[in-house]
């Protein structure tokens, strides 16, 4: 995955509950900032509980000029997401 193509403010969308061939993606979050080029930071004001959280970069199936796009439903990301910085280790 090329980092590069990540950067802030790019919209985050999940698959939708169709998956890839049904209902279209949903939005997932904001992009802050890719962390250590492993890891995407969500911007705090998208997340309903007020906090930052994190994403593996390996979650990423695709990237264009407006957006990130997620190869976890909503609720996988949601059940997978970070809530503290990663440490490196």
């Amino acid at each position: 995955m090329d980092t590069s193509k990540v950067y802030a403010d790019l919209a985050v969308y999940a698959e939708g509950p169709g998956g890839l061939e049904g209902a279209s993606d949903v939005h997932f979050g904001t992009v802050e900032q890719v962390e250590a080029g492993k890891y995407i930071k969500l911007k705090k004001l998208d997340s309903p509980d007020g906090r930052s959280h994190w994403l593996p970069i390996s979650w990423v199936r695709a990237v264009d000029e407006s957006a990130v796009f997620l190869n976890k439903t909503a609720d996988e990301a949601l059940a997978g997401l970070m809530n503290e910085a990663p440490t490196e280790g």
